[in-house]
């Protein structure tokens, strides 16, 4: 994607009230009209709310605030340029092809750092409940270095405790990991994107762009929210070829994200048969004794 047509996804998505729901639905009446999405923002207020049902703040910013909001998106795409990072959305050689894919709905746009090839991988998405004890941290560091051998990619968040203990054991394995966030990119590397900000202690590593992928499908600048983490690991588990549940509490969002992954095909893995509702829907359970022939089992074949 070229700096002006990001640019144009880029001015929208940052519009007030505008998020991944309505952005989608500005790009599929784009796409139907045939009309570039900077053309877009080139119609009136009128054209805009009534064709393009964007709400009244997002249309009144343009109306009132498009000189601010303009050069503030093209600093946005600029400070992303700088660093190597790229803005794409559903169709882009970048834009991860499992989550047009799987994921319910497909994110309207993703920010990406790093690795892209990591995606054409086969992937091994890891998942955890909030609690973390000695028993997620040990399937963690078997899982992360199985995964290493198995010549795949990990796929975990950035900022959990799990998530770190994964990213940091796959990076010391010299394996390639990819990252999803629950906040922007400048949000999560702050604003330091030279430095890996997924390990532990206050010191931080030099981030390598060839082993690691960081995506993300919010704002550049927002922080985390309880909602945004639901949607990170909704985002985790379609990019896996295998989703293994570390553990899943009854009831909880790990649990219902396995149950969908489940729903469309993908293959579950449940560490030490810990939750007994993904079993009986169809989970494999597995413990260190069979991880390394269940990634084998369960693992495409790599191009």
């Amino acid at each position: 994607m070229d700096f002006e047509a990001a640019l144009a996804l880029v001015t929208l998505a940052e519009l007030p009230r505008v998020g991944e729901r309505r952005l989608a639905q500005v790009q599929r009446i784009a796409r139907g009209r045939g009309l570039p999405l900077a053309g877009v923002l080139g119609l009136d207020s009128a054209a805009l709310a009534r064709d393009y049902r964007l709400p009244t703040l997002a249309v009144r910013r343009l109306q009132r605030d498009r000189l601010w909001h303009t050069a503030y998106c093209r600093s946005l795409v600029a400070r992303l340029s700088a660093c190597g990072a790229l803005v794409c959305e559903p169709g882009d050689r970048e834009f991860p092809r499992r989550w047009h894919e799987r994921a319910n709905p497909p994110p309207p746009l993703a920010y990406v750092y790093g690795a892209t090839e990591l995606l054409d991988r086969p992937a091994v998405a890891l998942l955890a409940s909030r609690g973390i004890d000695e028993h997620v941290v040990t399937a963690t560091v078997q899982i992360a270095q199985a995964a290493a051998r198995a010549e795949c990619t990990l796929v975990v968040g950035g900022m959990k405790a799990t998530h770190r203990i994964a990213a940091v054991t796959v990076r010391a394995a010299g394996a390639g990991r990819v990252i999803v966030l629950d906040r922007g990119l400048f949000a999560a590397f702050g604003g330091r994107p030279e430095f890996d900000p997924f390990g532990f202690g206050p010191g931080r590593s030099r981030f390598d762009p060839r082993a690691t992928l960081v995506v993300s499908v919010f704002r550049p600048d927002n922080h985390a929210t309880p909602r945004n983490g639901r949607r990170r690991d909704e985002l985790i588990a379609a990019l896996g070829d295998i989703v293994v549940a570390l553990s899943a509490r009854d009831g909880g969002e790990v649990e219902r994200i396995c149950l969908r992954s489940l729903d469309r095909g993908q293959c579950v893995l449940s560490w030490q048969a810990n939750s007994p509702a993904l079993v009986a829907a169809g989970a494999v359970p597995i413990d260190e004794r069979d991880l390394a022939s269940a990634l084998r089992r369960f693992l495409p074949t790599p191009p």
